[in-house]
């Protein structure tokens, strides 16, 4: 039609200035000042802008880089991933054996892509016990590893379990090649998580080098050095920090086993990274893609190449911001976890059930658990776009500016003579404490808004119980941590105890 033809909008409405659309505001603003009210600061000390622009990519180093290649900011195996997508990684913590498996078997049906088996720890007795030969052989009955990868994040108690995962795999004569196993330990984290260790940092360090033994020998598809951010996450810790102390985590065994010989090219496909993805929707994927960025700059400061800079991401939904009260509120923060990981590349994926705090396991909870992770694929069809968030002038430049803090972070925890002298002096539960109670404080005064319980609380509701986790009563503690474990966080427990 001939009005068509004479429709020029972009000449009818030019687009504004940043100087033009900033005065507009400012006038909306009617004086106050445009710093103070537009801007936000966050937990990782980034002033996030009220609005990106395409000028903000211009200093971003790896703004064209393509997935597959280094930093691999924009994924690890782009064609692995749209064949693939990320593996649905929820964990399993029945303790009859028998169980475990009909209940792993019928998962796999329902849309379970990975085996990861919850082992029990001194700190929570609840979780699968491995002693023999012959319990690995029950839970994994009928089960092909090679289609759905086995993970177990082991305390150094049950490194014993390494041994027993080599002695199967050769049993069932699966080609080193095929498997991708994700049986890790991280005695830096667990020290942090439970206050001691049950071994001398020597025996660690031989239980470490065994299993890396085991794994450039033998094991060409083990990740066996698995870091745990999630533990410093479920005290309060800010992005910054998780990512920080994961860096300086990885330093202190790269430095270690490097000194005993290995090559970088030898240690580097042996790491695998547990983060937790919490409420901050952008953080969140920004710390996913920042924590691949961090990781290429790191190995190849050890002199690694571009093969050897990738790093197996596990995404892990948070727990210091679940609820007792209008549990199913907790469905709604686990969705924009799971999918804020999702969005960032994660490689594997575990996302909580809603009702962990008031009740054990249950198969409606563990469905509900799932279908999250099935929606996010088969419906909304994630795995079907590499790098969603590319592009996009926010995330981008939050992709750098986390990067770049968490770098500083764990430069900071070098100084202080890395990351076991950070945690003996305190210096890590001085940091994350100083967060946690902001978290808290932002919480009573509802700048972080958590519903059902400092917003549209029911006050009808009935008290619930939280479950209390079993632990063991006298453990051995061989190194025990003088700054103490990590306190777990719950930001709402202060209002809930009102209640």
């Amino acid at each position: 039609m001939e009005w068509e033809k004479e429709l020029k909008l972009l000449e009818d409405f030019p687009p504004p200035t940043y100087e033009e659309w900033r005065k507009a505001v400012e006038d909306t603003l009617k004086g106050a000042d445009f710093d103070k009210v537009m801007h936000t600061r966050t937990y990782e000390g980034i002033t996030l802008q009220p609005i990106y622009r395409r000028e903000d990519l211009s200093k971003l180093p790896f703004l064209d880089s393509l997935p597959g290649k280094a930093p691999y900011v924009r994924g690890n195996n782009p064609k692995k991933f749209l064949s693939e997508g990320w593996l649905i990684a929820q964990s399993h913590r029945e303790s009859d054996l028998k169980a475990l498996n009909a209940q792993i078997l019928r998962e796999l049906q329902l849309g379970l892509t990975a085996v990861n088996i919850q082992l029990k720890h001194d700190d929570d007795l609840r979780g699968v016990s491995i002693k023999s030969i012959d319990d690995l052989r029950a839970i994994c009955a009928a089960i092909d590893l090679r289609a759905a990868p086995l993970f177990m994040q082991l305390d150094m108690d049950d490194y014993f379990i390494l041994l027993l995962v080599e002695q199967y795999i050769c049993e069932r004569k699966y080609a080193w090649e095929e498997l991708q196993l994700g049986v890790g330990f991280d005695p830096i984290s667990e020290f942090a998580r439970k206050g001691y260790l049950s071994f001398s940092w020597d025996e660690v360090w031989g239980k470490i080098v065994e299993g890396v033994e085991i794994a450039i020998k033998n094991i060409s598809g083990l990740r066996c050095i698995s870091i745990d951010g999630s533990v410093y996450s479920a005290a309060g810790a800010s992005s910054t920090q998780e990512l920080g102390i994961i860096l300086a985590t990885a330093i202190y065994y790269l430095q270690n086993l490097l000194d005993k010989g290995w090559t970088i090219e030898q240690l580097s496909p042996l790491f695998q990274v547990k983060l937790s993805l919490g409420p901050n929707f952008f953080m969140e994927i920004a710390k996913v893609r920042a924590m691949r960025l961090l990781w290429s700059e790191m190995i190849k400061a050890f002199g690694g190449k571009e093969k050897e800079q990738k790093i197996w991401i596990h995404g892990k939904t948070a727990t210091f911001n679940q609820s007792l009260y209008d549990v199913y509120v907790n469905l709604l923060r686990n969705a924009t976890e799971a999918f804020s990981g999702v969005i960032g590349g994660v490689d594997s994926l575990e996302v909580g059930r809603f009702n962990e705090l008031t009740s054990e396991e249950d198969e409606f909870s563990r469905r509900l658990a799932r279908n999250q992770q099935i929606i996010l694929k088969e419906e909304s069809h994630f795995d079907k776009v590499v790098d969603p968030a590319g592009g996009s002038y926010y995330i981008e430049n939050l992709t750098q500016e986390l990067a770049n803090q968490a770098w500083k972070y764990m430069q900071e925890l070098e100084a202080e003579g890395g990351i076991l002298n950070a945690l003996q002096e305190g210096k890590i539960h001085t940091d994350i404490e100083k967060v946690a109670n902001a978290r808290k404080e932002a919480m009573r005064k509802r700048k972080d808004v958590y519903v059902g319980i400092n917003l549209y609380a029911n006050p009808d509701e009935n008290p619930p119980t939280q479950i209390q986790i079993p632990r063991e009563s006298n453990p051995i503690k061989m190194e025990v941590l003088e700054a103490g474990a990590l306190p777990q966080l719950r930001v709402v427990e202060e209002i809930e105890n009102l209640r």
